[in-house]
């Protein structure tokens, strides 16, 4: 019994029809499968007028149907059901289970015949039919998804501005209307049946001949080829076709995309690339970008090829300049500034905008001595620039600290971290000066600034100076729901954001934590709700600290939020980073489960980042795994990072979970991504995070 009890599903209540010669046979059935653990609820049924009554109410998940009824006959039952194509198992229940009387059974319609004495039979027979049941209901959620997967398909295809083709045994079996109007065909009916070969320059056909032979001798998935197509008009083109294996309408076929291979297009290519990198303002790298190239900086310390340091410059008195001369005076400033970043800079040093008037530099095969020349050089010649502003003469200053990238460097957020103390140790010494960290002598001013910090977060707490942004989190398989993640930004007196990994690290030390992510969690309960109301089906995922984790009021407190707010919990998803999840696996199995008896979603955030990243899905039954932002890092071009998302995607499709591409920077990984068959994507090369929720989801992605 105990190992039935395993299997039964609880958390359901299965509504069960019962036609029985009483109501007490009828409640003794249902008994035999609630002492199983089966949660049941019965609608009792005497003859066949009751059967098709119960029927008009209630679709049940299974029937049970007690044999020799003059008032309802299996086979009578059998036929009603088929009659109304309502697909159920029926389970016959007779006084004998033998062979012949199963067998008369189920070629009256029934599923199966289980005796009166067999309580343990029932049970399992129940169980059985239940999983089948389970399984043909997902199939038939597949392939309508399917179906309108490949709805939508067609639809991306028909607005693409590529020529794609879908061609069955060289022939034309599908085309979109770039292709046809590349080719000169009005409607698709034309070229149906219309060999590929047509299509291409007379004098490529015999290479073209040995490539499909080729293509299709070697079974490959995707290749390429550089031909010339043959126009209406007789006139040749250089173009790629690329080839990949596909199936349209359940058939099998090879997909052909053709982009013309025109200066202006690999130019505009060079650009999205150059611009998903960009400062908007200065042209600089920004600082996204700066951060995925110092953790990789900080990775290959750590393997011992190579040794890195950063400077992280702070403009004395931007403030006083922005106050008295105008926020467009200070731009032309920091553009000064940034012009003498670029002359006293190397070509393979990263230069970015880090804030609105601190910069960052990083240094690779760097030494503490060369980073200290280099600083200083910066501090002198900043300080000797006079600048130009409208007929004024402006000078500035500016305090620099240095960190060094050692093997025994956590993190590309220490390093940070290191170098910004370090600045705050120049500019508190007066400014214009330049510091190298320190442990001991920086200890002492990270404590002050740390006090500081702490009564900062404590104000903001009470004083509601936090913020909530918002980033979309896209389909890219074809769903046009409007998913955002939610994000936090604190305020300081000047009105100006303060990041996350500036004060959340404290906030996790001090205990302000916890009350960080309720606050998080009301606004933004609050704010959906409000948004929802307008007639938006909208969804946040919100992210949940360590602390959160061991908090047990906390889903307490998330469900009374819901009920005040009168939000359904299909529309939050919540986030766990791997890393925390992994260090407190107990508390993370009874979160997610709570959340979801409230109907919540949830997800691991960072996924793959920790080496028992797999084997953490065992234990937590995740909605979601967004994949950490290091594997998206220059995707188009590692293949190290190519082979890890294909991992996680076979895994997490094998597990029925959806997965999430954070921090997608460009258009390359973005064509990498979307040619992987990844749920979603989340990053700045679609929307940086923004006070409104008006993404366009119908719209479509560049």
């Amino acid at each position: 019994m105990q190992e039935i009890n395993k299997h039964m599903d609880k958390d359901y209540t299965l509504r069960l029809l019962i036609i029985e010669e009483s109501r007490n046979d009828a409640e003794a059935l249902a008994n035999v499968l609630r002492n199983a653990g089966q949660a049941s609820r019965l609608t009792y049924a005497e003859d066949l007028e009751d059967v098709s009554s119960a029927l008009d109410q209630q679709v049940p998940d299974l029937t049970l149907c007690a044999t020799g009824l003059e008032g309802a006959p299996l086979a009578a039952v059998a036929k009603i059901l088929q009659q109304r194509e309502i697909d159920v198992s029926l389970i016959a229940i007779g006084e004998s289970g033998d062979e012949a009387s199963i067998i008369d059974a189920m070629r009256q319609g029934a599923s199966d015949l289980c005796s009166y004495d067999m309580p343990e039979h029932l049970q399992l027979v129940v169980k059985r039919e239940l999983s089948q049941a389970k399984t043909c209901q997902s199939a038939h959620n597949y392939e309508a998804k399917f179906h309108e997967s490949e709805k939508r398909a067609r639809m991306l295809m028909e607005s693409s501005r590529d020529a794609i083709a879908y061609v069955h045994e060289g022939m034309h079996i599908f085309a979109n209307s770039s292709y046809l109007e590349m080719f000169g065909f009005d409607d698709l009916e034309e070229i149906e049946g219309t060999p590929i070969m047509d299509m291409v320059a007379p004098e490529d056909h015999a290479e073209f001949k040995d490539f499909l032979r080729n293509y299709s001798k070697n079974g490959a998935q995707e290749s390429g080829l550089e031909t010339r197509g043959l126009l209406p008009d007789g006139k040749t083109f250089k173009a790629e076709m690329e080839f990949t294996t596909a199936s349209i309408d359940g058939e099998p076929c090879t997909q052909i995309i053709i982009r013309s291979q025109t200066a202006a297009s690999a130019d505009l290519e060079q650009k999205l690339k150059y611009l998903s990198k960009q400062d908007v303002l200065t042209g600089l790298f920004n600082r996204q970008y700066f951060m995925e190239e110092l953790e990789l900086a900080v990775t290959d310390t750590l393997s011992g090829s190579a040794s890195a340091a950063i400077i992280y410059m702070l403009m004395d008195n931007f403030k006083d300049i922005k106050d008295n001369l105008g926020m467009g005076a200070a731009d032309m400033v920091i553009n000064d500034i940034v012009g003498l970043l670029r002359e006293h800079t190397g070509e393979e040093d990263i230069v970015a905008r880090f804030g609105d008037h601190s910069f960052t530099i990083l240094r690779r095969d760097c030494d503490p001595e060369s980073i200290q020349a280099l600083g200083e050089k910066l501090r002198q010649v900043v300080e000797d620039h006079i600048a130009d502003v409208e007929g004024q003469s402006v000078t500035t200053t500016c305090s620099i600290g240095m960190s060094v990238v050692a093997e025994s460097t956590p993190s590309a957020h220490e390093v940070i971290s290191r170098a910004d103390l370090a600045c705050e140790v120049a500019r508190s010494s007066g400014g214009n000066k330049v510091h190298l960290h320190n442990p001991v002598v920086d200890e002492k001013i990270g404590k002050e600034r740390d006090q500081q910090m702490h009564a900062l977060i404590k104000g903001a707490l009470e004083d509601n100076q936090f913020q909530l942004l918002y980033q979309p989190i896209v389909s890219l398989q074809g769903d046009t729901g409007e998913n955002y993640e939610v994000l936090l930004r604190m305020c300081n007196d000047e009105g100006e954001h303060i990041l996350p990994t500036q004060f959340l690290p404290l906030a996790e030390q001090t205990g302000q934590i916890a009350e960080i992510d309720r606050w998080v969690i009301r606004c933004a309960i609050h704010k959906l709700a409000e948004h929802r109301a307008d007639g938006a089906n909208t969804q946040f995922f919100i992210k949940m600290a360590a602390a959160s984790l061991v908090d047990e009021d906390l889903v307490q407190f998330i469900y009374d939020c819901m009920k005040e707010n009168r939000l359904p919990g299909d529309a939050l998803t919540f986030e766990i980073a791997e890393k925390h999840a992994g260090q407190q696996l107990k508390h993370a199995k009874r979160l997610v489960r709570t959340l979801q008896e409230l109907h919540c979603r949830t997800a691991l955030e960072h996924f793959g980042a920790s080496p028992n990243s797999f084997q953490l899905l065992k234990h937590l039954p995740v909605d979601f795994l967004k994949i950490d932002g290091s594997f998206i890092h220059n995707l188009a071009s590692d293949t190290d990072n190519q082979a890890m998302v294909k991992s996680i995607l076979d895994t997490a499709k094998s597990m029925n979970k959806q997965c999430i591409a954070e921090y997608v920077q460009d258009a390359h990984s973005l064509a990498v991504l979307w040619q992987s068959g990844i749920h979603f994507i989340q990053g700045n090369f679609l929307q940086e995070p923004s006070e409104a929720l008006d993404y366009d989801f119908s719209g479509e992605i560049a």
